[in-house]
């Protein structure tokens, strides 16, 4: 098969897609940053795509049928796979059932779904009547594919490759280092410290909307606190078990909820972790990122440098994804391409993603982990053979190329 992959966002996701399509066997193309029409020029079965929502309903359509013309999906020209990284809710902008019965309808008329990292998520949009979301976790890759350019250099974007395309070549992911302007300074101030990369306070939440409802707030501060108490638990299960459940069904309801729900859960996690283990490491704790200054936390600025550092830091952090229940996402998965040693707050899809070795490189809350990253603090060794062995189960488990053939099979069904 044939599968074209653009889009605006987290381009590092579409890396690893493309690669592992070329190792099941398939020829892909990462159009970025934009889709010329060298590249469209022929059948293609399916796109993947960052940002469908925000370009023009006409143009996707338009883009389908100049595609259709060369074959593809009975003749249908191509699927669209929308690669969902914040509430699917959220991706299409509706805020009423109708507006969600059109854009429901819509992608059944387009052959649209959308992919949705979080099983939470997923099954609240089903409820509020999106029939084409569904859940597969993201997953990982060790390499990305280059291929050779006429000039001597190599090409990633705009070319497409296949197994047999001349002079292919795979590359460590982890070895993958971006232009940065904080530079070596920024890697060098992480190594071998305890890392956290990712926003303080989001700015967005607030910035020109108008409060949450009273009531409203209430609803989501009840389901932090049910979801702090039992943290296994994704969004859908505690607010059905805060006696919710007539409640999600109401799209604007919904989006008010999850502005607030963001602030009283994910926000506080970070708050509360972060100061922590800065009181807990001083500056053995290395954080980064805009927004921290408003809980009294001094962080270096917004950068992707001490990405380079995932593999040197004595470990890189995670306290829960600001969109997302589901210890399974970007940065997560950011950090395991990048062979570096992930130690999480224990939440939701916590077991998937550390397997046998959850116990020892999960927290439950900010005194156990000061007392997890104290122990690891002093081990060196011990470790490097953590890191080894969760690396080996991450990639095994969240492997993309067992993923990607059931995100297929569900978009051309």
């Amino acid at each position: 098969m044939r599968f074209l992959l653009c889009g605006q966002g987290t381009s590092e996701i579409l890396w690893s897609i493309h690669a592992a399509l070329v190792d099941l066997g398939h020829e892909s193309v990462l159009a970025l940053p934009d889709i010329s029409q060298d590249v469209i020029d022929r059948r293609i079965d399916v796109l993947f795509v960052l940002n469908l929502f925000e370009i023009p309903k006409p143009t996707v359509e338009m883009l389908r049928a100049y595609i259709a013309q060369f074959g593809g999906q009975q003749g249908k020209g191509p699927a669209i796979v929308h690669i969902c990284l914040k509430h699917p809710l959220e991706e299409i902008g509706a805020g009423t059932a109708e507006q969600i019965r059109d854009a429901d309808r819509w992608m059944a008329d387009n052959d649209v779904s959308m992919w949705c990292m979080c099983q939470g998520s997923a099954a609240q949009a089903v409820r509020l009547g999106l029939s084409r979301v569904f859940h597969e976790p993201l997953g990982v890759h060790r390499t990305i594919c280059t291929a050779p350019a006429a000039d001597g250099t190599v090409d990633l974007y705009k070319r497409w490759m296949a197994q047999d395309t001349p002079g292919l070549r795979r590359h460590p992911y982890a070895a993958m280092k971006g232009q940065s302007d904080a530079g070596a300074d920024a890697e060098a101030s992480a190594r071998d410290r305890f890392l956290y990369l990712g926003q303080g306070w989001p700015e967005h939440l607030e910035s020109g909307r108008d409060p949450v409802p009273p009531a409203i707030q209430r609803d989501a501060e009840a389901v932090a606190a049910a979801m702090m108490e039992r943290p296994m638990l994704h969004r859908l299960q505690a607010m059905d078990s805060c006696g919710l459940a007539d409640r999600s069904a109401d799209p604007a309801w919904t989006l008010a909820f999850n502005r607030a729900f963001t602030i009283a859960f994910a926000v506080e996690n970070r708050r509360r972790f972060a100061t922590a283990l800065r009181r807990g490491f001083g500056e053995g704790f290395s954080l980064w990122g805009n927004g921290w200054e408003r809980f009294g936390l001094k962080a270096g600025p917004v950068s992707a440098a001490p990405r380079n550092a995932y593999p040197t830091a004595a470990a890189c952090l995670d306290f829960g994804s600001l969109a997302y229940d589901t210890a399974i996402f970007p940065r997560t998965l950011e950090i395991v391409k990048r062979n570096g040693l992930l130690v999480s707050w224990r939440h939701a899809d916590t077991a998937r993603l550390f397997g046998p070795h959850a116990t020892e490189l999960t927290f439950t809350g900010e005194d156990d982990a000061v007392r997890l990253l104290s122990a690891l603090a002093g081990d060196a060794d011990r470790r490097a053979r953590l890191r080894s062995a969760y690396l080996e189960h991450c990639f095994d488990t969240l492997a993309l190329t067992a993923i990607l053939p059931r995100v297929i099979a569900r978009a051309c069904n």
